[in-house]
């Protein structure tokens, strides 16, 4: 295998092919990197691109090597942060970033590297929820700004203004809403997971996006996907660290899972006869809820991969 690492910025990549550092513009199509990897490469099928995972900006390379059945492996940006920390790296620039991925091609089974695939309804999806997140994040810093103003002009223009993010943020899930239902598919899987008690209708697309955009995840990988696998510190008899969750996966999801949750504890029978056996085994309120959080994922996890109607136990 040949294998080039890739770091991935906004207007550039920075390639390392393990002899020469290259840069090209991240355009949509990537015609000039296309252009040097026909001139250096007869056949596509031993090569491997190795780059992160970097959200929207590596959006035009993963889309680059499913059209063209290039193998790559999209890594996670702190697995790589922590690999350059073990190799002694101190400096960071985007070439040194693309050496560092190129080395990491040692700890890369074959089997690992696979062609994207690009779903044009989960990118699609993706567009709508940044959009919804974002225009939520505005409305309540808005909204918690405006407690603070005495001024009574100010205060109405601020009133104003919310009442402008509260319209865009109720368009948007009116869109997100007709665009599911436009594709069968998508509907049915949001359907089935709405008739589960405690999810209702943001919850249900957040939870779709987060199914359909990690195809065939276990249960352990989509319980770190949302940050709810536990973690531990012990070290001998000396170091005995309490267990907490990582934090590391999708913290809107996290936060969507909470109120529907406290909410599955009161009315969905399966998590409420959960969360009285843990508190009866003592375990903290706290600890309970996120139990809870992490079992009610699963749940709709299952029923989206089984494509079974949830049966209230």
């Amino acid at each position: 295998m040949y294998y080039i690492g890739i770091d991935v910025s906004k207007k550039a990549l920075s390639v390392y092919d393990g002899q020469s550092s290259l840069e090209f513009e991240n355009q949509e199509g990537l015609r000039p990197f296309y252009r040097y990897l026909k001139k250096h490469f007869k056949s596509f099928e031993n090569l491997g691109l190795i780059f992160e995972a970097t959200g929207i900006y590596s959006n035009h390379l993963r889309e680059f090597s499913a059209k063209h059945h290039i193998k790559a492996y999209i890594i996670n940006p702190k697995q790589s942060h922590n690999f350059a920390k073990s190799l002694g790296v101190r400096s960071k620039t985007d070439t040194i970033d693309a050496h560092t991925l190129w080395q990491y091609r040692s700890l890369i089974s074959e089997e690992k590297l696979k062609v994207p695939v690009v779903d044009q309804e989960v990118k699609k999806l993706a567009s709508y929820l940044t959009s919804y997140q974002f225009t939520q994040v505005q409305r309540t810093a808005l909204a918690n700004h405006l407690e603070s103003v005495t001024d009574k002009t100010l205060q109405q223009l601020l009133h104003q203004e919310l009442t402008r993010k509260r319209k865009l943020e109720e368009k948007i899930l009116a869109d997100i809403l007709t665009y599911i239902g436009k594709h069968p598919g998508l509907a049915e899987d949001f359907q089935r997971l709405k008739r589960i008690s405690g999810i209702g209708e943001k919850l249900a697309f957040s939870l779709l996006f987060l199914f359909r955009h990690y195809q065939g995840t276990n249960r352990a990988q989509i319980t770190a996907l949302a940050g709810l696998d536990p973690i531990y510190k012990e070290s001998g008899t000396s170091v005995k660290g309490k267990i907490k969750i990582s934090k590391n996966g999708n913290r809107y999801i996290r936060k969507m899972l909470y109120l529907p949750t406290l909410c599955a504890i009161q009315n969905n029978r399966k998590i409420a006869v959960f969360y009285k056996r843990l508190i009866d085994h003592h375990k903290p309120k706290k600890v309970a809820i996120i139990a809870c959080m992490r079992k009610f994922l699963l749940v709709a996890h299952a029923v989206y991969r089984q494509k079974t109607e949830y049966v209230p136990g």
